[in-house]
């Protein structure tokens, strides 16, 4: 049966057999089903005032918070299996633009653009916004992927939908990408782009917290959720590709250069933080993509991406994404009147339960799509 959760598994068309590679690697399954749920309860969490307000500036506060870096485990696995055929040895031919774009986009739409016609259809039902006016203009900006570029997006119950518009930016980026990594090397590519990235964004943020409420400040905010400032992240992925490329068997996806980066990053973050100076803004993706390469090594993870109900939720992991907070924030209505921790245990299993039924209706959706266009080929 067909199934959209390929676009997890970075499979390539038209990649020759003697360029493939072993496209199920059982850690990604079992980081990605981590990163799920942990996205599931930052936005479990954070979506519930009081108990976000009760526990602001604790540990357990800034751990709710911290899951929301799961999203930058998703960028590493999505460049590294999207770069996979076109890196190491004997790799794939630059794709061009007219096959390449087309088919990308049709792993991400139908799925995304079924669950913009549940939000509009649930928002309706739940909250009676019927009006083309109210619901019209935010549904566009999902349709052509602008999230990322409007602050007022991340005051509704389809914030996560950011992920998609830097999705599609990485997407439309990624030839070019391929051509100046080849050329200049994707070491060097990577480590210039990190020194770069960075720096000026944090430097971005330092100048926007110096002019609140102006452009800058809403700059400084969006940098967040924009490709020129998570350039790093999809880099680091594309990077551990080839390194994976040139030897499948490797536990380490690093090798001195990236380690060097990654790990020197996380070290200053550390001096930082224990000095009592101010952190940079990446310090929580440093630290996200350090986990990620010591869970890629544990064998522990190895043995879970193999079992039947971690390779379920990785392949649902897309879908669930998609439909998680809208469904959160619906059901908050019926829970409104819970004590905080109550609505969180209430909230957190109907939450998951609805988020999975209503995943599965995508995949359906996304299925019907699929067939349509293939009896047109």
């Amino acid at each position: 049966m067909f199934s959209f959760c390929t676009i997890w598994r970075g499979q390539a068309a038209a990649v020759p057999r003697s360029q493939s590679v072993k496209k199920d690697i059982p850690q990604l399954h079992a980081i990605r089903a981590a990163a799920m749920i942990g996205i599931f309860l930052h936005h479990l969490f954070q979506g519930i005032g009081p108990l976000r307000d009760a526990y602001t500036g604790t540990f357990l506060g800034h751990a709710f918070e911290d899951l929301a870096l799961g999203v930058a485990i998703f960028n590493v696995m999505t460049s590294f299996l999207l770069a996979l055929p076109y890196v190491g040895e004997d790799p794939a031919p630059i794709p061009q633009y007219r096959q390449f774009l087309p088919k990308r986009l049709f792993r991400l739409c139908p799925h995304y653009y079924a669950a913009i016609a549940l939000v509009v259809l649930g928002n309706a039902v739940v909250y009676r916004i019927t009006s083309p006016g109210d619901w019209l203009p935010s549904a566009l900006f999902h349709v052509f992927f602008l999230d990322p570029f409007r602050s007022q997006s991340f005051m509704s119950n389809t914030a996560a939908y950011w992920w998609l518009g830097l999705l599609f930016q990485f997407t439309v980026c990624f030839p070019l990408i391929l051509r100046l990594t080849r050329r200049f090397g994707l070491a060097r590519v990577t480590i210039i782009a990190a020194l770069i990235a960075w720096p000026a964004t944090e430097l971005l943020k330092m100048w926007g917290e110096r002019v609140p409420d102006s452009i800058i400040a809403n700059w400084a905010f969006l940098s967040n959720f924009n490709l020129p400032s998570r350039l790093p992240e999809f880099l680091i992925g594309m990077w551990m590709a080839d390194l994976y490329k040139r030897n499948p068997d490797r536990r380490w996806l690093v090798d001195k250069p990236l380690g060097a980066l990654l790990f020197g990053a996380c070290g200053l973050c550390l001096v930082l933080s224990v000095a009592n100076l101010r952190v940079p803004w990446f310090a929580g993706i440093a630290w996200a993509l350090a986990l990620f390469v010591g869970l890629f090594a544990c064998s522990f993870v190895t043995r879970m991406g193999a079992r039947r109900g971690v390779l379920w939720l990785s392949g649902a992991s897309y879908s669930i994404y998609l439909a998680h907070q809208p469904v959160l924030s619906w059901l908050d209505v019926a829970v409104a009147t819970f004590s905080p921790w109550w609505k969180f245990i209430a909230l957190g299993l109907l939450g998951w339960l609805f988020s999975i039924l209503a995943a599965e209706w995508l995949d359906r959706a996304a299925m019907r799509v699929a067939d349509v266009f293939s009896r047109k080929r």
